[in-house]
């Protein structure tokens, strides 16, 4: 550094540090060492779920159909946190998550994995490792980092949208209908006994028939996906065909050529 040039800022988590008395960095220190090892393998363990949960979607005849469900209930968690998870599997294998948390930020932790679900929505590469030195340079929080991915996504969201790509779009699918299987189940639970009861007043009813009528616009919309699917699947079907009798044809010429 030249004698010119003006001295670095000191971080946010420097600032605080200079400040304490004796006593309270001493026990600030302590625990930062403390989170430093559990926070690394706190984040393994979610890195490992994540690769499982990837696992599960590659291969739903080793794992079962409803496989990430019954993972999400079986732990207590959410699936959208299990598909947060499996999306930073996605971006940093085994070998390079731990890399990463070997090293420590100006706050002495590692990268922490609300971090990484949060640049795992980064797509380029690049751009993810420019915001993990920030992370690791300048003790940016989850909050900051978020605020710091603010414009980029708001610029990213101004662009021309380009349409989900049918894996993409199956993979909403069947997380929506597995969804809804869930929540019909509890209303049959919880609807289908109270029908039993004396009938209903006209205040109840009014209710009730305002609650069907929102019943049959889900039916119809529901509908309607279901027969634009089911066209997509039909042409699909019929391209196929149409190439195998090409193909066919083909082989037969060339038989008869012969």
């Amino acid at each position: 550094m030249r004698k010119d040039d003006p001295e670095p800022m000191p971080s946010r988590a420097e600032r605080a540090l200079q400040k304490m008395t004796s006593a309270l960095r001493k026990e600030c220190d302590n625990i930062r060492r403390e989170l430093a090892s559990t926070g690394a393998e706190d984040a393994k363990v979610r890195h490992r779920l994540g690769a499982l949960v990837n696992a599960i979607q590659k291969e739903p005849n080793k794992y079962g159909q409803r496989g990430v469900e019954q993972l999400a209930r079986a732990l207590g968690f959410d699936k959208t946190l299990l598909y947060r998870h499996a999306k930073v599997a996605e971006c940093w294998s085994s070998r390079e998550l731990s890399e990463l948390l070997r090293r420590k930020s100006v706050t002495g932790l590692p990268i922490s994995f609300s971090h990484l679900q949060l640049l795992a929505t980064v797509t380029s590469a690049k751009k993810r490792n420019d915001y993990i030195e920030a992370v690791l340079t300048e003790g940016l929080s989850v909050r900051d980092l978020k605020r710091r991915l603010a414009p980029a996504a708001s610029k990213a969201s101004r662009k021309q949208p380009s349409p989900p790509d049918a894996e993409h779009a199956l993979r909403g699918l069947q997380t929506t209908l597995e969804t809804w299987t869930d929540r019909v189940e509890l209303l049959e639970a919880e609807v289908l006994p109270a029908l039993d009861s004396a009938p209903p007043s006209p205040e109840l009813r009014s209710k009730y028939e305002q609650a069907l009528a929102q019943h049959q616009a889900f039916i119809e919309r529901v509908s309607k996906l279901r027969t634009q699917i089911g066209a997509w699947l039909a042409s699909g079907a019929d391209d196929a065909q149409a190439e195998a009798q090409n193909d066919a044809g083909a082989d037969a010429h060339a038989t008869a050529a012969e």
